[in-house]
This record gives structure tokens, C-alpha cells and sequence, in this order.
């Protein structure tokens, strides 16, 4: 679509956000195609001024019809493109519900509200809504959206395929077994959980030792989970390693025997296929999206038992032909996420809407 106009907007930006890497993936996409493409954010980090254009710079050219609008959070942006003459493309991300902040932090919990509001004033603008998963396509449906469609998460193999900071992996080798979780350290995200499973695996594997990666997002959470680790005598098992380059992820991964998710609330769950793609056994509560993402894939769970839980990872941990099989099969999964695939899924939709 040579000549063609179509930029993204964005609540915020930051990097290693997986929104923004979404934006950045699709942008590439874009431009190989021909239209010409920038991303706008309302909210920006810094280190994003390169790849990212604030949203007060933005100026609508008379030719300009359609935009991408990334929906995760309430924000100023719906307000700011339901007024222009754009027709919307929504991709949906899922906001996260407001009961898991309505006690820690009520500002975020405004926010989620909000954008749970905004879904009504975006309908009337959207040709076509866009869900990173069939779980968020569920839940545009109910808010009345009529032309909607499943686009998933892409896995960019080249951010994976990297070397390892070989200072850090040397220094996680001292540890172990070692469980990873990744994610930013959120209510919804239950790290606390992952705390009280440690407890219960120490009694089976005294050396265990839990790797918490992710912002700190939460104010005060992080504290409350590092509290929750002393009471329970499990404190010298604990690293909160906070947000990390890429390269330290990956090595983070790599270095794992085990992922295990406890989250309450993902609308996709980018780490879950991370891991998979890494190599890394998954072991995940199922909930919301989590059970679409992993497929057939991975080891599921839905109850929070912890002791039986603990016996599980430590049968992973003994059995190497199990931890192979595991491995085996949700190398075959995250083959649904990769480039090729998801891209052609994309230049399929924009197809169905007269772009391409």
C-alpha cells in the first residue's frame, strides 16, 4: 500500500513492554508493506525517544483515514482519537480488573474502570477489533464490538537467539533448582503464592530458590512479598531481580529449570511462550487466557495446592525424560507464535477491512 498512512497510538511506551514490542513488530510489518508508519504515545519512557513520537507531536494529514490503536489501560488517547476523523483498528490487550487494586492502589484501579468505560466510546470508531487472544475477542464481543478477530502475540526470534551475560549465568549456576516467574510484581500477578509454593518445595529440595524478574510495579507489593519470604524462613531463597535487559532475561531463562506461573489475570501471558521457545518446562495456574496460550502444551493447574504442587516440580526435576517430553511438546506450540505465521495473519486482517 504504497504512500499509504497508518500510524499507531499508544497509551504508553517503555522498553521490554510487551505492548510496545507489539508496536514495534507491527510497524516493521507496515512499513515492509509499504505504508508509511510511526508509533504515537500519550506516556513515554526516555529510552524510547528513538523508536516512539509523543502523542502532542501528532498532527492527522488531510489523506490519513485509518489508525492502530492499542488498548490496555484508561488513558487520555480514546478521548483524543474518537474526536478526529480516523477509523479505528482496536488491538485489545486485556485491562487487567479493578478488584485486584481496589485495595492497594485506587488510582489503578480508576484506571482500569476507565478503560473498561472507554470500550463504549471506541465501538462507534472501530471497522475492526483486534484481541491478542480468544479470551480478550470474548470480551470485546460482550462490550458489543461486531467485527472482531484473534491477532496474536508475535514471538521475535532474533530478541531470543542471543548470546547470554555470561557474568549472570555464572552466578545463577551457584543456585538451585531454581523457579522463575516474569512479570511485573502486581496483585494480580499472585508472586505471593509463588512465595508459599517455595516454602512447601524446600522441604523437598532445601537449595530451591525462586527468581522473581519484573518491575516493581506495585507500590509496596514487592516489600509485602519479601516480608511474607522472611515470616516464612524462606527469605535466602529470594531474588527480586526487578526489570532486566533482554539479555539478562534470556539468561534468566536459559539458567531456569522451571517456570511456574500463579497469575489470576493474563490476557495472553508473553512469558509462557518465552520459555517455551527457550526451552524452559511451564508449569501455569489456569486462568483466564493462560490455558489458549500453553494449548496442549506445558503443565496446567487449577487449584492452588501447594504441597501437591511442590511433589510435582520435584518429579520434574528428577525426571528427565518428563522434563524432555514437556519440552518436546510446547516447542510444537510456539510455532503458532512465531513471525511468519503471525504476520500473515495480520496482513490477512488488514486485507479483510480494504487496506491490503
Amino acid at each position: 500500500m504504497k504512500g499509504a498512512t497508518l500510524h499507531q497510538f499508544l497509551t504508553g511506551a517503555a522498553a521490554g513492554d510487551a505492548i510496545t514490542d507489539q508496536a514495534l513488530l507491527m510497524r516493521r510489518w507496515l512499513r515492509d508493506l509499504g505504508f508509511e508508519s510511526e508509533i504515537y504515545a500519550w506516556h513515554m519512557h526516555r529510552g524510547m525517544v528513538a523508536d516512539v513520537r509523543p502523542m502532542a507531536t501528532y498532527r492527522q494529514s488531510s489523506s490519513e483515514e485509518w489508525g492502530i490503536y492499542h488498548h490496555s489501560i484508561g488513558s487520555e488517547m480514546p478521548d483524543s482519537l474518537v474526536h478526529r476523523d480516523l477509523r479505528l483498528i482496536l488491538v485489545y490487550h486485556n485491562i487487567t480488573p479493578p478488584e485486584f487494586f481496589e485495595n492497594s492502589d485506587p488510582l489503578r484501579a480508576h484506571l482500569a474502570r476507565l478503560g473498561m468505560r472507554q470500550l463504549e466510546i471506541l465501538r462507534p470508531r472501530t471497522e475492526l477489533a483486534l484481541a491478542v487472544s480468544g479470551y480478550n475477542e470474548a470480551e470485546l464481543q460482550r462490550a458489543g464490538f461486531e467485527r472482531t478477530a484473534v491477532q496474536p502475540i508475535c514471538l521475535p526470534v532474533e530478541r531470543y537467539d542471543i548470546p547470554l551475560n555470561e557474568r549472570l549465568a555464572a552466578g545463577l549456576a551457584r543456585s538451585g533448582p531454581r523457579l522463575l516467574f516474569i512479570g511485573r510484581l502486581a496483585p494480580n500477578k499472585r508472586q505471593e503464592d509463588l512465595v508459599k509454593l517455595l516454602h512447601c518445595l524446600r522441604r523437598l529440595r532445601p537449595e530451591a530458590h525462586l527468581y522473581l524478574v519484573g518491575d516493581p510495579w506495585e507500590v509496596g507489593y514487592d516489600r509485602w512479598v519479601e516480608q511474607l519470604a522472611g515470616e516464612l524462613g524462606v527469605r535466602s531463597g529470594l531474588t527480586l531481580a526487578g526489570k532486566v535487559s533482554q539479555q539478562d532475561m534470556v539468561t534468566y531463562i536459559r539458567a531456569a529449570d522451571v517456570y511456574i506461573s500463579m497469575s489470576e489475570h493474563e490476557g495472553f501471558g508473553v512469558p509462557l511462550i518465552e520459555s517455551m521457545y527457550l526451552g524452559l518446562p511451564v508449569v501455569a495456574y489456569g486462568a483466564a487466557a493462560v490455558p489458549e496460550t500453553m494449548g496442549d502444551a506445558g503443565v496446567l493447574f487449577y487449584r492452588k495446592k501447594y504441597e501437591p504442587l511442590a511433589e510435582l516440580i520435584d518429579l520434574l526435576l528428577a525426571d528427565d525424560a518428563l522434563r524432555s517430553r514437556i519440552i518436546e511438546k510446547q516447542r510444537a506450540r510456539v510455532q503458532a507464535f512465531l513471525e511468519p505465521q503471525v504476520r500473515r495473519q495480520f496482513i490477512a486482517q488488514l486485507a479483510k477491512v480494504g487496506l491490503f
